[in-house]
């Protein structure tokens, strides 16, 4: 009897130990840091907030907690150092504006996807640049404004006689690309525009058989079979080209009708003549687009540079499939 007895005490005795040893714990998790909450008050407001370090030899804190309050602030550190990153600043600590955000963000991704061209020539490119620069706003930019008095009718039917003769070199280049289908509907095109369409001033095998055309250079053409840039060339008044594509403007060149119009019925004078008409007559349904560009990037050489090396590799991307 006495056995059982002492047996039950000392159950009773286990099970409160039980029941105290979680009270015990708590109530030591629940110390509060003295004085933390105080001085954090106290503290100027353009101070910097107290170290860890700093906080544990002011407040002295039980060492469970130390411990935890440690661990917490150092694992917020990595994510306060980048948070500068995430937010849009330069290097310098110069805050970007979205636009040129933007730009940085694109010149990223054209880097990431191979986009990149030599540019060996470089000073006198920029130096072009500039030249075409200037040209733009002295030269092209005020007469394009006194032209676009001329009714936008009008100008749209320039615009679809110089589309028209480029019809053979499209068709021709699409054939090269072993394109057939593409270059059959540009020789029904060229066929009824001519002759319906009158030379082309109007583009009656869109509007009126949904024949649309089929975009085609021959820079394209040597790109379609894995012929490279080479390197970057900026050319007067024609702007961003490369080795490649000034190669491809001479064979579009040989692919225009004009080219083959007797030199007495066609001087070189007059050829220039349309070649500077069609510019401004193109130029003419853009005014602006420039100067949006330039605004918008952070170099306007570097950017105009990844815009033509991005826009030539999608269309010999596009000529592949």
């Amino acid at each position: 009897m006495k056995t059982v007895k002492t047996q039950t005490v000392a159950l009773l005795f286990l099970i409160g130990l039980t029941f105290l040893q979680p009270v015990a714990l708590r109530a030591e998790e629940t110390v509060p840091i003295p004085n933390a909450s105080a001085q954090a008050q106290m503290q100027p407001a353009n101070d910097a907030p107290a170290t860890p370090g700093s906080l544990s030899e002011k407040s002295s804190p039980p060492t469970s907690v130390d411990t935890s309050v440690t661990t917490s602030v150092d694992h917020q550190k990595p994510v306060q150092e980048q948070e500068p990153k995430a937010s849009g600043e330069a290097a310098t600590g110069e805050t970007l504006t979205p636009a040129a955000q933007e730009v940085v963000e694109n010149s990223d991704v054209a880097v990431d996807e191979g986009s990149s061209i030599a540019d060996p020539f470089a000073p006198t490119n920029k130096l072009m640049f500039e030249i075409n620069d200037r040209l733009y706003f002295w030269v092209l930019k005020p007469v394009t404004k006194a032209y676009v008095h001329i009714p936008e009718d009008f100008r749209i039917i320039f615009s679809s006689v110089y589309d028209n003769l480029k019809a053979p070199a499209r068709m021709l280049n699409n054939l090269m690309q072993l394109r057939m289908e593409r270059a059959g509907n540009e020789l029904v095109r060229f066929l009824i525009n001519s002759v319906v369409g009158i030379g082309g001033i109007g583009d009656i095998a869109r509007d009126s058989f949904g024949i649309k055309k089929q975009d085609a250079d021959f820079g394209q053409t040597l790109g379609h079979y894995g012929i490279d840039h080479g390197f970057y060339i900026v050319l007067p008044l024609l702007g961003p080209s490369s080795l490649r594509d000034g190669i491809g403007r001479v064979g579009d060149y040989f692919m225009h009708p004009l080219t083959y119009v007797p030199h007495e019925d066609l001087s070189w004078q007059a050829s220039l003549g349309i070649l500077a008409h069609e510019y401004v007559n193109d130029a003419s349904f853009r005014i602006g687009d420039y100067e949006s560009f330039k605004e918008s990037a952070i170099d306007p050489y570097i950017a105009m540079r990844d815009a033509f090396v991005q826009n030539r590799k999608k269309i010999v991307e596009e000529s592949r499939h």
